[in-house]
């Protein structure tokens, strides 16, 4: 699946989409491979938090801890309604999954009014330093889907994936070290994954190829993701003049704004992404083909 080398792009947001085809790093060595098995989930959850530090607060700052306020909103879809996905289509099981044909069966997803799911909006370029809010992102496979295309975390926290299903998944992030095949049990304990950096990432099922997300590991906390009522909140965001960016991996698209946050005022946005389904097609057709095996 193409994507865009993105990880400098979401620390400051400066350029984007600059590349297609991001290549699935090589496995890892599997447990037993020359004797050794790869880390623990412990293990690689202490280096990722070592590494996380230096990587978010590498001039050794201290938190922030002056006025804050936030920023809220919705953000809208205008223009050509959402196509079919054919690709997707023919892969979803028919009469089964009905979350994974909620979720994928169209190019994108939109609510009442036209609001805008599967969006990640971020504010940047503030003064100060903000740690990650929370140790991992809880995500939830149930009707062979996680819950949301998009998804987002910062850079040290993990994703927790829980199987609220009746039957076993097997997650994993595409474009990690995989060391092990774990099982997501009903009503089991979660399955944790780990970024080894910032950067676009897919969490995908093993045995189904039609469940998937995208994972976005940022270097600041100060980010949302829509759902199907567009709507978003951002607090605690260091007083001053911000950049507020929202982008759809679905459409590839962006928009930004400047605005002021102050202490005790919510700054109100209203966020729109166009769409045009010949534009879309033209860039497909652009787009470099993946040979098929």
């Amino acid at each position: 699946m193409a994507v865009a080398q993105f990880w400098r792009v979401l620390l400051a947001w400066g350029v984007l989409l600059l590349a297609a085809g991001c290549r699935e790093e090589p496995a890892g060595p599997a447990p037993g491979a020359a004797g050794q098995a790869g880390p623990g989930p412990e293990e690689i959850a202490r280096m990722n938090r070592e590494t996380a530090e230096k990587e978010l607060n590498p001039k050794g700052l201290p938190v922030y801890s002056g006025p804050v306020g936030s920023v809220r909103g919705v953000v809208k879809v205008s223009g050509d309604e959402p196509p079919l996905v054919p690709e997707m289509v023919e892969k979803l099981p028919a009469g089964t999954c009905p979350n994974a044909h909620e979720l994928h069966r169209k190019l994108y997803r939109q609510g009442v009014d036209r609001t805008l799911a599967d969006v990640l909006v971020a504010v940047t370029e503030y003064a100060g330093y903000l740690p990650a809010r929370g140790e991992a992102l809880r995500v939830e496979a149930k009707g062979c889907a996680f819950g949301s295309r998009v998804l987002a975390i910062t850079f040290g926290q993990r994703v927790d994936v829980f199987n609220l299903d009746g039957q076993g998944y097997m997650p994993r992030l595409v474009g990690t070290p995989s060391y092990a095949l774990r099982v997501a049990m009903p009503g089991g304990a979660p399955v944790p994954l780990f970024a080894p950096k910032p950067g676009q990432y897919l969490l995908m099922e093993q045995t189904r190829d039609y469940m998937r997300s995208d994972l976005f590991v940022l270097s600041y906390p100060t980010f949302a993701v829509t759902a199907l009522d567009g709507r978003f909140e951002i607090g605690g965001i260091p007083a001053g003049n911000v950049k507020v960016t929202a982008y759809s991996p679905a459409l590839g698209k962006i928009v930004e704004q400047r605005v002021d946050v102050v202490a005790g005022a919510p700054v109100e946005l209203t966020l729109n992404i166009a769409f045009s389904e010949p534009e879309y097609r033209e860039r497909l057709k652009a787009a470099p083909s993946i040979p098929r095996q």
